[in-house]
């Protein structure tokens, strides 16, 4: 009974972690106020990483629905309902991965653009900023050793 209950739980969690997530994702997705704020969970002080999870919210948001369904399959297949459903449960597991894949991709890159809000779509990714700036600043150390050089002779 104990079992039944937790996976009872587990499951009503998912979908309201679902229901929330699809609602974010609507929320940046139109470019409302009301959008969360990723930027107040403090799990990056990069900026262009937290705006790298606000532009890839879509895929995000697929991937908790999709694992989400295949958690309620795999639930009614270990009650009883057949090895059918488990099946089915796993291909929604499965096909939850490409869409994590997909969010990093558009975190990093701001590819495909199609899954981007249209109001995001103009920005670049947050390891195209790393290798800019990690550019920049080579150049500008190398510059900076050119001028030591120059004035030392």
């Amino acid at each position: 009974m104990a079992d039944v209950s937790f996976g009872i739980f587990v499951i009503v969690f998912m979908v309201a972690v679902s229901a929330f997530s699809v609602r974010v994702a609507w929320l940046h997705w139109t470019d409302s106020d009301r959008a969360p704020d990723v930027a107040m969970y403090r799990y990056s002080t990069n900026p262009s990483v937290i705006e790298g999870h606000e532009r890839g919210v879509v895929a995000l948001a697929g991937w908790v629905v999709f694992m989400t369904l295949g958690l309620v399959a795999a639930g009614a297949a270990a009650a009883g309902a057949g090895p059918a459903v488990d099946v089915i449960g796993a291909c929604f597991v499965l096909g939850s991965l490409p869409l994590l894949a997909l969010h990093a991709t558009i975190a990093w890159f701001n590819w495909p653009k199609v899954l981007v809000p249209p109001h995001r779509r103009h920005e670049t990714g947050s390891v195209t900023d790393w290798w800019r700036h990690r550019r920049e600043v080579r150049a500008t150390s190398e510059e900076s050793a050119r001028r030591d050089a120059r004035g030392s002779i």
